[in-house]
């Protein structure tokens, strides 16, 4: 029988089933079903896995990066975002009153061209999100944040894809002002839904704990002084989130293990390029992805390995850019809905990000892959490639 490689394997074992139930159970008898007890300790636990001083759970990374520039007051202004990104991280910018500036990437990084930045950096800009594309930290990432600090720029870190990661020993989260990190279910931990807000900036924290909750103020007996939403996080996703974080060093553990693998035994396939890490990098590989030479049909070889060797490639990241999305028929950069008689000007050119989108596949590294179901993947890519 061939083998099967799914898409996806959720990390949840026989042991995690008992202490989720116990914990629920707990829950229940507590008469506290929303930011509580649980929530606290996943807050507290995740914290000290980036190493960041304060760490804020919200019920989703968009959410988050919303929170982050309201609570630094960005708002009528621009604000820059790769357009190799997943469209949410530049609608978050919109909700919080801004226009978005779309900017390239580099492809040996997935991550933002900071001299691109740099060029379109305008008048009203104030804040950069650097995303982590795929788990990756671009080595150049000082470079960003001084461009910002010489600029008087918010460096904001959209983290959904970096669990686990760190350059030069510095984690996620902590390079810029605050980081937004994602519990997705495609996501390196997951709670289903859920995200987490970390910084080292105390008033930045304290006005980001009033808008996740309404706008309430403690300092005011909970009068409400900010323009706040229900932005907070229920106990059974905390419950969930401390069972994925006493697990964590194991779930990054075996990812980067079949990582490792595919390191060794792609560089035998013709046609096929792994993205590497920077020298003193270290990832969590949301994705382990790996450009196709250009003679290669991304789509071709995805149906192929489907088909013939029960292989299934997870989604890249990403395909479609957020220049191209169809919303920028009816609305504008400001997220604001206009008629078709009112045209947007389509941003661009983005040459490094149409790269990414068309030439890159992203292979299984989930945890539980066997042996032979990593030797199984890389077997039939190499099928695939010499046939095509």
């Amino acid at each position: 029988m061939t083998i099967q490689v799914p898409i996806l394997r959720l990390p949840y074992e026989d042991q995690d089933h008992s202490f989720l139930e116990e914990g629920m159970r707990t829950i229940l008898g507590s008469g506290f079903l929303t930011d509580a007890a649980y929530v606290r300790q996943f807050e507290q636990m995740f914290a000290e896995s980036v190493g960041s001083q304060y760490a804020m759970a919200v019920n989703s990374a968009t959410a988050g990066l919303e929170v982050i520039i309201r609570a630094l007051g960005i708002e009528g202004g621009s604000v820059i975002v790769p357009t190799n990104t997943f469209l949410a991280t530049a609608l978050a910018a919109m909700h919080a009153g801004n226009r978005v500036i779309f900017a390239d990437s580099d492809p040996e990084t997935l991550c933002l061209d900071i001299a691109d930045v740099e060029r379109r950096i305008a008048d009203d800009t104030r804040a950069v999100i650097l995303v982590h594309i795929g788990g990756i930290i671009p080595p150049d990432w000082k470079a960003l944040k001084d461009l910002c600090d010489q600029r008087g720029l918010a460096l904001i870190e959209d983290c959904a894809h970096a669990h686990g990661c760190s350059i030069d020993g510095v984690s996620a989260g902590t390079l810029g002002i605050a980081g937004a990190f994602s519990f997705f279910p495609t996501k390196v931990l997951t709670t289903g839904e859920g995200g987490i807000i970390t910084t080292n900036d105390e008033g930045l924290y304290r006005t980001a704990q009033m808008i996740r909750n309404q706008g309430k103020n403690p300092s005011l007996g909970n009068r409400i002084s900010e323009m706040g939403h229900n932005f907070r996080m229920n106990e059974f996703t905390g419950l969930l989130g401390v069972c994925q974080m006493q697990k964590a060093r194991s779930i990054y553990a075996q990812r980067r293990a079949t990582a490792h693998f595919y390191d060794q035994t792609l560089s035998d396939i013709a046609g096929v390029t792994p993205v590497k890490l920077a020298v003193g990098a270290e990832s969590g590989y949301y994705k382990y992805v790996a450009y196709l030479d250009t003679r290669l049909d991304r789509t071709a070889v995805k149906r192929i390995m489907r088909e013939e060797f029960g292989v299934s490639l997870t989604g890249e990241v990403y395909a479609e850019l957020c220049h191209d999305e169809p919303i920028w028929e009816s609305h504008d950069y400001w997220g604001r809905r206009r008629g078709p008689e009112k045209a947007v000007e389509r941003q661009g050119p983005f040459p490094g990000a149409e790269y990414i989108s068309r030439h890159h596949i992203c292979l299984p590294v989930y945890p539980g892959l066997t042996e032979e179901e990593r030797q199984h993947v890389v077997d039939s890519l190499a099928q695939t490639t010499q046939r095509l």
